[in-house]
């Protein structure tokens, strides 16, 4: 039987850039992407998802912006970075747990619904102090990314807690293959795949270090250049907390009402 390791491995190596064919963008598709505009401007695109951020005050932020500048001046100098729209820094995360996505808001009564679920489960994840992986490799999908590798342990740790989050929450939207998106592609490549291959080709192989995990939040999206934390639980003391953003605009509203 495969181990949970050799199959997380064998998924993440679909991924890889010598793997990518680019078979999902075709020509008869003139509006390529949900999230973004051909121009590259975000469309709306609103949802809850939970996720674990590259915290902005670390050295693997500041190499993850490096990274994604480096690879847009190569595509830049190649002529081809309006293929892609790239990410604003302040929104890289990793993706947990998907729980609801779409171009209209998330009705008010099913975000009340999930963030009660949450309150009851987020706290049952327990404290996992020492959880990490390593941001290594980029891949490509509908997006630029890079991969998020783990030992067994850690792998294991990160699956519990999105099982824990699908049962509790009711969702199944897709299973966990850590990555950070550094940018989409919003025009299809065509032609020119190949030599964006040869462009990113240099940046296959790079590694920027341990990825440390010790928060994860439940936020709200309206594109994918903003997401607002509603909840946050601390993976390293197992304490949980509901952003006071969140709740001042509960208290706001029910004041109009």
């Amino acid at each position: 039987m495969e181990s949970i390791l050799a199959s997380y491995m064998a998924r993440l190596e679909a991924w890889r850039l010598d793997h990518f064919k680019a078979e999902f963008l075709v020509e008869d598709h003139p509006d390529l992407s949900q999230k973004f505009h051909p121009s590259g401007a975000a469309k709306p695109f609103h949802g809850l998802t939970v996720v674990t951020f590259i915290d902005p005050e670390s050295m693997l932020y500041q190499a993850l912006c490096d990274y994604q500048n480096r690879i847009r001046t190569a595509l830049k100098q190649a002529g081809l970075e309006a293929i892609f729209s790239f990410l604003d820094p302040k929104s890289f995360h990793m993706t947990l747990c998907d729980i609801v996505a779409g171009p209209d808001p998330v009705p008010t009564q099913q975000t009340a619904r999930i963030l009660q679920a949450a309150g009851r489960c987020f706290p049952s994840i327990g404290k996992i102090p020492d959880l990490s992986g390593t941001l290594s490799g980029l891949g490509v999908d509908a997006s630029l990314l890079l991969l998020v590798q783990f030992e067994e342990t850690a792998l294991k740790a990160c699956l519990d807690i999105e099982h824990l989050l699908k049962e509790g929450l009711g969702v199944d939207e897709r299973s966990f293959l850590g990555h950070v998106s550094l940018a989409y592609f919003v025009q299809v490549p065509g032609s020119v795949l190949q030599q964006i291959k040869c462009v990113l080709d240099p940046f296959k192989g790079e590694s920027l270090g341990q990825f440390p995990i010790t928060k994860i939040d439940l936020c709200y999206f309206r594109d994918m250049h903003s997401y607002q934390p509603r909840m946050t639980f601390d993976l390293r003391d197992g304490s949980f907390a509901i952003s006071r953003d969140y709740l001042s605009s509960r208290s706001q509203n029910k004041k109009a009402h």
